[in-house]
């Protein structure tokens, strides 16, 4: 039970820190890695939200890749998890001509941007809302560049997209559906580097040679904004990700969070530990879990327990006495540089 004790509840704040970053370059990988032929045990047919037959496919949520996108969406959106449940999962295909062009184009892109910082092409996943009809016709068609921006253009005239830290601003803004669902696009975005957009400029391309997509705040930015003749070349949509927003919804009261008086570490942090020494398989079994939690569809003894039932006290031990050693080492080093 000593384990138990050292684990906290899920942390309140929002958005991606350094604790949410749970495997990120495995999952990163595998979702870069799509290249849209369709293929899969995660994806069944059926036209429930009317995308299949359209360019796209369901996912199924028993599948790692629901999982793996569900536990990544969750942990952006944090405490607004209970009124923002994920109800469907689609992904993108490019499988026909026109819309594997432009899936070359945009690895084409990547590297001519990699290549021109130094191998770094600052590729980030951020999120495009629109409607269920507007998403369909960016999938076939590609974005329309044509128009100002629905906001004005108070940030220059190009695309804006979402970063995942915000990724509640995308989900609030965009337009709900006859069911009732509100839907919104992952995207793999090239943003090279980036420079700050001053607001009211009306800029329409990057300021110089050196920069290649802006921001609206250096330091934590809310918009990234891909310019027109761009857009269609580096920014490649992924999945529709169907959410069902509704404050009303409480689920599972929570339990009164008591500060642990012994050493321990936060459910992100340990999720974070466990994945570099896990198989997939089994960090998408914490994970289902996690998301459920975070639901609020059981408490958190129950989540701790499914985690050392799955991992093992032994194994979690070991990641909390990893995690400590590896705080303690970085708060010493911050305490010498003060010196």
């Amino acid at each position: 039970m000593g384990v138990i004790r050292r684990i906290s509840s899920l942390d309140p704040k929002q958005g991606l820190g350094m604790a949410a970053r749970f495997g990120k370059q495995q999952e990163e990988k595998l979702l870069a890695s799509n290249n849209g032929e369709g293929g899969g045990g995660g994806l069944v047919s059926g036209t429930p939200q009317g995308f299949e037959g359209n360019g796209m496919v369901r996912v199924s949520k028993d599948s790692e890749e629901f999982i793996l996108l569900r536990h990544r969406f969750y942990s952006s959106i944090g405490s607004l998890v209970p009124h923002c449940s994920l109800v469907d999962l689609h992904r993108v295909l490019y499988s026909t001509p026109t819309r594997r062009t432009r899936w070359e184009a945009f690895h084409r892109s990547l590297e001519a941007v990699a290549q021109k910082h130094s191998g770094n092409a600052n590729d980030k996943f951020a999120f495009a809302e629109a409607s269920k009809d507007r998403i369909i016709q960016i999938v076939n068609d590609g974005f329309d560049v044509s128009g100002t921006p629905e906001d004005g253009g108070y940030f220059g005239l190009g695309l804006y997209v979402t970063p995942e830290p915000v990724a509640i601003n995308s989900v609030m803004s965009s337009v709900v559906d006859r069911d009732g669902l509100r839907h919104v696009l992952l995207c793999r975005v090239i943003l090279g580097r980036t420079e700050e957009v001053v607001r009211g400029s009306g800029q329409s391309q990057p300021g110089s040679v050196d920069f290649d997509s802006g921001v609206d705040d250096m330091k934590f930015p809310t918009r990234y904004v891909v310019w027109y003749p761009e857009v269609n070349s580096r920014v490649l949509p992924l999945y529709v990700l169907s959410i069902k927003v509704d404050f009303r919804s409480r689920g599972l009261r929570r339990e009164p969070i008591s500060r642990p008086t012994s050493p321990w570490i936060s459910i992100r942090n340990l999720i974070c530990v466990l994945s570099k020494c896990l198989p997939r398989s089994t960090m998408c079994q914490i994970k289902k879990a996690h998301c459920e939690f975070m639901e609020r569809k059981f408490s958190r003894r129950q989540l701790v327990s499914h985690i050392r039932q799955v991992a093992g006290d032994k194994i979690l031990l070991a990641a909390i006495r990893s995690f400590q050693a590896k705080r303690a080492a970085a708060a010493s080093l911050g305490s010498r540089r003060r010196d």
